[in-house]
Formats: structure tokens, C-alpha cells, sequence
């Protein structure tokens, strides 16, 4: 899967989520970008072969962890016959107006998902906020986070950004 179509069609989407009482909680706009995203995702042939596009799919012990990524893309194991770590894609963790801390434990999240479940990508989505908290990232894959920043300034507007690899770890904060 290409890597730079998940990044467009996630801009893409981004971009759709413009009623603005969907930036006054994470669940309204998580529920109208997921939509956005899969129509993004399925123009874009993405969505053939089984892979499908999930809200909150919780992960169980046959998964190695426990947790409830707020939207994934993958061909479930079930369907496919093969192993969890085969046939995922990308991930996605939202949060609205993130603190250092809630994107420490969103970054801390994904790198769970990269590490046990091999996702190749995850992106971090800050909701009605303009920093893209790349900067915060301090994990063990950089080359696979992006991150963006969305609110709505009469029209929608997106700040992208990449953690830096072997960017210095800021102090967590307390």
C-alpha cells in the first residue's frame, strides 16, 4: 500500500470535516473524518482485497496488547488467514487541543501498534488545535509518524509535520 496515498487521502479528509461543531469533541469529528476518509480512501483503490477501514477496534491478548486505536486500516486477520502482524497499514490517534502529556500517551500508543502489530505508518491528528505536536515525539520510529494539526479558521486549515529522527527526547512532563 502506498504510503503517500494515505498521507493525501488523510489530507484529504482533513479537509471534508468542515461543520464546525465537529471540532467541539473528539467523537463528532472522529465520526464525520472516518467517513471522509473512506470515501478518500476507496476513490483511491485503497480499499480492495479485504482491507477495510475500522473505528476503535479493540485489540485483545491474541493481539499482544489491549488498547482501542481510534481508526485503522488493515486486512483483518481473520479474513486474510494470516498473523496480526500482516497486512496493516496505517493507524490513526485523535485528540482534541492535545497537551504534551495526551500526545506523549497517544505517541507512546502508536509505537505500541508500530512495534507489536508492525503498522508501517500512524498518524497523529490534533483537533481544533494549530500545533501539530511533532516536536513531542520522542519514540522509536519517527520515519513512520506524521502529524497534523486541523482547526477552522472560516475554512479548514491543516499544519503537517514529521518528528525528526534522532530528535532529542523533550522532559516528560509530570
Amino acid at each position: 500500500m502506498l504510503t503517500d496515498d494515505i498521507i493525501a487521502a488523510t489530507d484529504e479528509a482533513l479537509l471534508q470535516v468542515a461543520e464546525p461543531r465537529f471540532m467541539r469533541s473528539e467523537r463528532g469529528f472522529q465520526g464525520r473524518f472516518y467517513c471522509a476518509l473512506q470515501h478518500a480512501l476507496d476513490r483511491k483503490g485503497l480499499l480492495q482485497g479485504g482491507c477495510i477501514l475500522e473505528m476503535e477496534y479493540q485489540k485483545s491478548d491474541r493481539h499482544g496488547l489491549s488498547q482501542r486505536p481510534d481508526i485503522i486500516l488493515h486486512v483483518p486477520a481473520e479474513e486474510s488467514g494470516g498473523s496480526v502482524t500482516e497486512n496493516n497499514y496505517a493507524v490513526w490517534a485523535l485528540k482534541r487541543r492535545a497537551t504534551q502529556r495526551a500526545a506523549l500517551d497517544d505517541f507512546e500508543k502508536l509505537d505500541d501498534m508500530f512495534e507489536r502489530l508492525r503498522y508501517p505508518l500512524g498518524f497523529f491528528v490534533n483537533i481544533d488545535a494549530k500545533k501539530d505536536m511533532a516536536a513531542s515525539y520522542c519514540g522509536r520510529f519517527p520515519e513512520r509518524v506524521r502529524t497534523v494539526a486541523v482547526w477552522r479558521q472560516r475554512t479548514i486549515q491543516t499544519s503537517w509535520g514529521t518528528p525528526e529522527v534522532g530528535q532529542r527526547s523533550p522532559a516528560r512532563p509530570l
